[in-house]
């Protein structure tokens, strides 16, 4: 009787331990039954951290644009995007050169009968090499005012923050006359770059980073404190701005535009007579379809002359740029340029085609094998197949990416690009490739990483379509293969979608992968290529966060661009599981 009222009392006294009303068991309940509101309010802290972190990327994108303009770095670009043209022209005429060097050395000329050849035509090889000449030296000397402009702007920038900064400091500490974490961490770095900027007087300079290591142990008194105000006073006293005279210093960039027109002039007169008087090759068909082509390259640049003008006689460094700008030249931007020292360029275009192009790669591989080995296994194979086959397959999501992406370097890139030079495949228009790191490599290595994903969810659509389905079909004369394919499948048809979202969610928010294996190529693919296009080098979103993230100024323009790359991503994966579930609830099969 004694222990079973130590029993009793152990259970009221559990009764009477009470939390908030509820008892241990309730709470342990209460706390694990409410995973759906964990999950929202731990997607909602990722939300509020990552647009809190980037969604000032657009008005700093926003100033930058401003200031492109404003100090005529965009007039400038203008007239260099028209020489890019005649660059273009230039690299194409000594493709040329070299192409016929080749085809004479075939040939069994010597080099000096080669070099006796290539010098018949070396007039028209120098003329293209002079006026290239003259118009690189016009704008390097143009642009070079112009990024004059734009850095005297930036520095007044960095003067006026450093500035407010030393106004907002010296303000706190004479309200507060104390220093807290927070104002020791910020006063100690403000100390190290002032530190930086007295190279030329060491003992200041030593001074210094000694008052920064007694602000990081708290060991500063009253008396220290008001002397490093009158400090902040005196280091503010310093700071002179002078205003950028924009309007003066962008008519000088302007009133050389008449060098451009007379370069440009001359430049046409000059392709008008290659017009007049072509390269000619009668002896080798192959180097007179070049000659033929570089003519057709000529009549297009020769086009683009009237637009340039047109351009340059529209442009105002006045004419006001729209809020929304900021947003749609990321959006649509087709360049991501950093620590540029001319203009930094944020644009999605070539980070979102990179991605779309490995993921659709690895789908293309993974939804037949992963789709085909889940119907085998479900639906064919015997117990002994099923016990070999999916434990393997799944196994697959137990490697590492960074193996796996280790893999693609050592093994399976150089594989590709070997095999791509075999005699017996010349046949094939975009072989060999040149490129050991590309798109595929990266595609066929997350198409191995997905198949377990979709293999899995498959599988358990299959598991969810009724028995009953399947043995109707049976009584009704139906074999094996019609039951699988005309009751089974489409039945779980939706899950199987779903599995493939999922699937793609995986592969496009990948990053070891991709970074290691596609190349890193800031360029979107030249999709006129056709299937050679997977084999070109490309960058992805996850590639460009996890290489860059870790070298950028924290609050810096750069920095937040990641950041609205990571809410893309973070959007598209919502998207991704969104569609998944819809479709699942929308169209799944009723057991009844």
């Amino acid at each position: 009787m004694s222990t079973i009222k130590k029993y009793k009392n152990h259970i009221f006294a559990n009764k009477r331990r009470k939390l908030l009303g509820l008892d241990g068991g309730q709470l342990i309940k209460s706390y694990f039954g409410n995973s759906a509101l964990v999950s929202i309010l731990i997607l909602s802290l990722i939300t509020i951290f990552l647009f809190k972190e980037g969604i000032g990327f657009f008005g700093q994108n926003y100033q930058s644009l401003k200031l492109y303009r404003a100090s005529a770095l965009e007039y400038v670009d203008i007239i260099r995007s028209q020489n890019e043209g005649f660059l273009a022209l230039n690299r194409y005429l000594n493709s040329i050169r070299t192409q016929q060097s080749k085809i004479l050395d075939e040939e069994g000329y010597t080099f000096s009968e080669i070099q006796k050849e290539i010098k018949k035509d070396q007039a028209f090889y120098q003329n293209f090499s002079r006026l290239n000449k003259e118009m690189s030296q016009f704008i390097a000397s143009i642009a070079e005012q112009a990024v004059g402009i734009r850095e005297q702007a930036v520095i007044n920038i960095n003067l006026k923050e450093k500035s407010d900064f030393i106004d907002d400091k010296i303000k706190r500490l004479r309200k507060k006359k104390k220093l807290n974490d927070s104002d020791r961490f910020e006063l100690s770095q403000k100390l190290v770059q002032l530190s930086n900027t007295y190279r030329s007087h060491p003992e200041k300079a030593e001074s210094l980073r000694l008052r920064s290591e007694a602000i990081q142990k708290n060991i500063w008194n009253q008396e220290d404190l008001n002397q490093f105000i009158d400090f902040l006073q005196t280091d503010k006293s310093k700071i002179a701005i002078t205003p950028v005279d924009f309007e003066t210093e962008v008519a000088k960039v302007i009133a050389r535009s008449g060098e451009f027109y007379h370069l440009s002039s001359t430049m046409e007169e000059n392709l008008q007579k290659v017009l007049k008087n072509p390269l000619v090759f009668s002896k080798y068909p192959e180097l007179q379809k070049s000659s033929d082509r570089f003519l057709e390259l000529i009549y297009l640049f020769l086009s683009s002359f009237a637009q340039t003008k047109e351009s340059l006689d529209q442009w105002s460094p006045n004419k006001p740029i729209a809020p929304h700008t900021a947003f749609t030249a990321f959006i649509t931007g087709k360049d991501w340029t950093t620590a540029s020292d001319w203009q930094d360029v944020y644009g999605l275009l070539p980070l979102l085609t990179g991605s779309l192009l490995v993921s659709g790669i690895a789908l293309l591989f993974a939804i037949p094998f992963g789709v085909g080995a889940a119907i085998y296994v479900n639906q064919l194979a015997s117990l002994k197949e099923q016990n070999l086959i999916k434990p393997y397959i799944e196994f697959i999501s137990a490697i590492p990416s960074v193996v796996i992406g280790f893999f693609g370097i050592a093994v399976f890139g150089k594989f590709l690009r070997d095999f791509s030079g075999i005699d017996f495949l010349s046949w094939v228009p975009f072989f060999p490739i040149s490129e050991r790191l590309n798109a595929f490599t990266a595609g066929g290595l997350l198409a191995l990483m997905a198949i377990p994903t979709i293999f899995t969810l498959c599988e358990d659509a299959l598991n969810n379509v009724p028995k009953s389905f399947k043995e109707a079909s049976f009584a009704l004369g139906g074999n094996r293969l019609q039951t699988i394919f005309k009751v089974i499948f489409p039945c779980a048809l939706s899950g199987i979608v779903s599995a493939i979202l999922l699937g793609f969610g995986r592969v496009i928010g990948e990053t070891m992968v991709v970074l290691l294996c596609a190349g890193n190529r800031i360029k979107i693919p030249d999709f006129t290529n056709g299937v050679g296009t997977i084999f070109d080098p490309v960058h992805t979103m996850t590639g460009i966060v996890a290489q860059e993230m870790g070298e950028v100024v924290n609050g810096s323009i750069h920095y937040r661009a990641l950041f609205i790359v990571g809410i893309c991503l973070f959007f598209i994966s919502l998207l991704v599981n969104y569609l998944s579930q819809w479709i699942v609830r929308k169209y799944k099969v009723s057991n009844g």
